[in-house]
């Protein structure tokens, strides 16, 4: 029922709710994807001056957008996931609409420092001492697993296949010893998932062929959902003894979030973006002044 309330959500939804509510808010609107996100940003914003949207997914908050403009409707920050396109060079299409420094904000915090203190935490400083010994630096070992996924999600979106990646079981794809990830089994478990017996497995692998490059960041080839959940099962097998029953991606994020300075935000494009628009639009305001309490 809850996903079906969800799935009912619209970008004129949204728009409407927005128009509706600025004869009780007189300050500015910050929309985001998801309650993940809302979560990041309750922290930050100007709680007097900035109430925060959820829009329930990327395209239904773009769709918000373009209806806002017409009419035109002002003191609206949209803030969403770059997903793949910075790869693709793509641009936003307005200063009211900003894209995360990476694939999105899972990402940016798995770049910081917040990683490192969440390994401190709950990871088991043997286990995590032996791994790094055998397999190297854990972030990267981290990125060029969930780069696999990462590709097939592109894949997904580049040829409409609506592919499933929710709830999957990445132990069934990728070693709890050595966290490499098998792209073949990857490929099988995928379509299963998904319900797509029509694809061929052989297929989808030579068109992933056809993606990979080098030359891509990984931390906008990954998305940050798939990473936490590769992270989690880390902590739970290679990297820790975490419970499996209630150690998961989701709870990842939450502790990610928990381990986020303020500090290193203001040393984001993010930031910088979100100021710029301020300065832009007097006298609406999203973020208070960091450094004071929220």
């Amino acid at each position: 029922m809850k996903n079906a309330m969800l799935d009912a959500i619209n970008g004129a939804h949204i728009a409407n709710k927005i128009r509706m509510e600025r004869s009780q808010h007189a300050g500015s609107f910050l929309v985001v994807e998801g309650v993940s996100d809302k979560r990041f940003f309750d922290w930050l914003i100007d709680k007097n001056k900035c109430k925060i949207v959820v829009a329930y997914g990327r395209d239904k908050a773009l769709d918000a957008f373009h209806r806002l403009q017409v009419p035109s409707f002002d003191g609206v920050l949209f803030v969403i996931d770059a997903d793949f396109d910075a790869i693709e060079g793509r641009k936003p299409p307005s200063i009211s609409v900003i894209f995360t420094d990476t694939h999105d904000l899972e990402t940016m915090l798995l770049a910081s420092p917040a990683f490192e203190k969440v390994l401190l935490q709950v990871g088991s400083e043997e286990k995590v001492d032996k791994f790094r010994g055998q397999y190297g630096d854990l972030r990267a070992c981290l990125l060029r697993c969930a780069k696999h996924l990462g590709y097939m999600l592109w894949l997904s979106r580049k040829d409409r296949l609506n592919l499933k990646f929710e709830e999957l079981k990445f132990g069934k794809f990728v070693d709890e010893k050595t966290l490499l990830l098998d792209p073949a089994e990857m490929v099988k478990v995928v379509a299963n998932h998904s319900q797509r017996p029509d694809l061929k497995n052989d297929v989808l692998l030579t068109r992933l062929a056809a993606l990979y490059d080098d030359g891509h960041d990984p931390l906008h080839v990954c998305c940050g959902h798939h990473l936490t959940e590769i992270l989690a099962f880390a902590l739970r097998k290679a990297w820790g003894t975490n419970d499996a029953g209630a150690f998961d991606g989701p709870m990842v994020e939450r502790m990610l979030v928990l381990a986020y300075d303020e500090g290193l935000f203001v040393t984001t494009q993010l930031y910088a973006s979100i100021r710029a628009w301020e300065s832009q639009h007097p006298p609406f305001i999203v973020l208070r002044a960091l450094g004071t309490p929220a």
